[in-house]
């Protein structure tokens, strides 16, 4: 019986796995930009919109995320992970969280804009017996402002925020972004730095950006590409974003 069981758990966890690269390889929507990697911009998506975003991690992490906008300068969106998702270990789901992002000044020709918001993910990187909020976990912004510009040339945005994770550890942290043309509106490479309060917790993010079509866009990432080798957490992790945007 165990071995039928564990058959039949196999089947399903490949057909769950096809049916999120098949939606997320559909091309009949619009790329959305309103994260670097990790970071935020300050970019909110248009009243009667809505964006969706797959990550695949190299540790076989799944997250999958919908936003919607909701009125002109506000943004509600979902997060759902699914831990050991790729890969023959056995699937642990993480409880859905959600997230809000609201503009509050929409910038001019001197002056940038000004976002708020709040992100309550946790992405679970080698969190080992501490699954749930283990001593490994990576927690993601928090509440948090940002502010951001275009500056020198077309493409070329600039963001940078501050955030808290943690409520019941109050602490402040600091981040910053930018995305950059490489060959038209078709090849960007993105960068950030984040997570910055002290520099050994501190993780540098890069990658390239594929605008494959106006309707599709493909990241491919390498998170923590500075970590320091005494610090127990995943370096150099690989992750791939497909991310396209629609509307109702």
């Amino acid at each position: 019986m165990e071995g039928w069981f564990d058959r039949r758990y196999k089947l399903l966890k490949r057909v769950l796995w096809l049916f999120a690269v098949v939606l997320s390889c559909a091309s009949f929507l619009y790329a959305s930009k309103i994260y670097v990697i990790d970071t935020p911009t300050t970019c909110i998506l248009s009243c009667g919109s809505y964006s969706v975003d797959f990550k695949y991690f190299s540790y076989g992490n799944v997250i999958s995320e919908i936003n919607f906008g909701v009125f002109k300068s506000l943004d509600l969106g979902v997060s759902w992970e699914l831990d050991k998702f790729i890969g023959d270990k056995k699937i642990k789901v993480v409880v859905p969280v959600f997230h809000v992002k609201l503009r509050l000044y929409g910038g001019s020709m001197a002056l940038p804009e000004f976002v708020l918001g709040y992100d309550g993910r946790v992405i679970f990187i080698n969190t080992n017996d501490g699954y749930y909020g283990g001593e490994y976990a990576q927690r993601c912004k928090g509440l948090y402002f940002v502010i951001g510009k275009e500056f020198f040339i077309e493409g070329l945005m600039f963001n940078l925020g501050i955030n808290m994770s943690d409520f019941s550890k109050p602490k402040i942290y600091w981040f910053s972004n930018a995305t950059m043309p490489l060959y038209k509106e078709f090849v960007f490479f993105v960068l950030e730095y984040d997570n910055i309060n002290f520099f050994s917790g501190a993780r540098f993010n890069c990658g390239l950006r594929f605008s494959v079509t106006e309707y599709l866009d493909i990241d491919w990432v390498v998170r923590d590409c500075c970590g320091r080798k005494d610090v127990e957490r995943a370096s150099n992790e690989r992750m791939l974003r497909i991310s396209y945007l629609g509307k109702f």
